[in-house]
């Protein structure tokens, strides 16, 4: 009975997150899409200071044809882990610089400040490790006005919120649990949604789908390299970027709730 339930929720998330993907792509069949060539590299850290709390920062280098930048950010959270499969994040602040790049790049780049709150949940079936991610943004975008030497100054923030929500599968591959040595497969897909009265265009406005790769070289680190599309539909909602991104990920966890801290 068990296996059962998790499996028919397996199917039922895979169908959610498809009929949205779905929804996303007939609507950018109207609209002018880009297709460009992207990198990324994300480093991130996982400190565990309690049994119930702890911190997680990354960064984000985001780069247009691998050598220019298209968009960097820093990224925390304040973390409670409510069980071994439940984790809140009450408080989360990212901030993001904007970058001209590639065949629509932006007239004045304007950078962003944002406020997030988010939920992860973890479940496995056998092999099959599931993790959904649903965060809350309240973000501020930079409004710059041109100065008469030729520059660009801060005038004011338009405010927007967003919400987004991850449904990721990892199947280890050489073993049967994502324990120490372990070589996995990892997929996920993400959804954004832009909502507000500053936001013209209030359907799904960008997609991430990823496959790839991950070794988790010990206990508390893990490493992945794998292809991500990003879908952007611009708040016109008549242009669009599809960016074709190799993604390299790198993630470790220090834990000062344990004796031994690192094998």
């Amino acid at each position: 009975m068990k296996k059962t339930a998790s499996f028919n929720l397996i199917i039922l998330l895979i169908v959610f997150q498809h009929s949205i993907s779905n929804k996303l792509l007939a609507q950018s069949s109207s609209i002018h899409i880009d297709q460009q060539l992207n990198g990324w590299f994300n480093p991130s850290l996982n400190i565990k200071l309690h049994k119930y709390i702890g911190f997680y920062v990354e960064g984000q280098l985001r780069f247009s044809q691998f050598i220019k930048s298209q968009q960097h950010q820093i990224r925390g959270t304040m973390d409670m882990f409510l069980t071994n499969n439940i984790t809140i994040s009450p408080i989360g602040y990212v901030y993001t610089w904007n970058y001209q790049y590639g065949k629509q790049p932006l007239s004045i780049p304007e950078n962003f400040h944002c406020f997030f709150e988010q939920i992860n949940i973890k479940h496995n079936t056998g092999r099959v490790f599931l993790e959904q991610r649903a965060r809350l943004e309240q973000r501020w975008q930079e409004n710059k006005i041109e100065q008469t030497d030729g520059s660009y100054k801060v005038e004011n923030y338009t405010y927007q919120n967003r919400f987004r929500y991850r449904f990721m599968i990892n199947v280890p591959i050489n073993k049967k649990m994502m324990s120490a040595g372990t070589v996995f497969l990892s997929a996920w897909d993400e959804v954004f949604v832009s909502f507000g009265k500053n936001i013209h265009y209030n359907l799904p406005d960008q997609n991430r789908i990823y496959g790839g790769l991950g070794y988790k070289f010990n206990k508390y680190g893990t490493v992945q390299l794998g292809y991500l599309n990003q879908l952007i539909i611009k708040k016109e909602g008549t242009l669009a970027e599809s960016n074709h991104t190799l993604f390299l990920g790198f993630n470790y966890l220090i834990d000062f709730t344990k004796k031994k801290k690192f094998q």
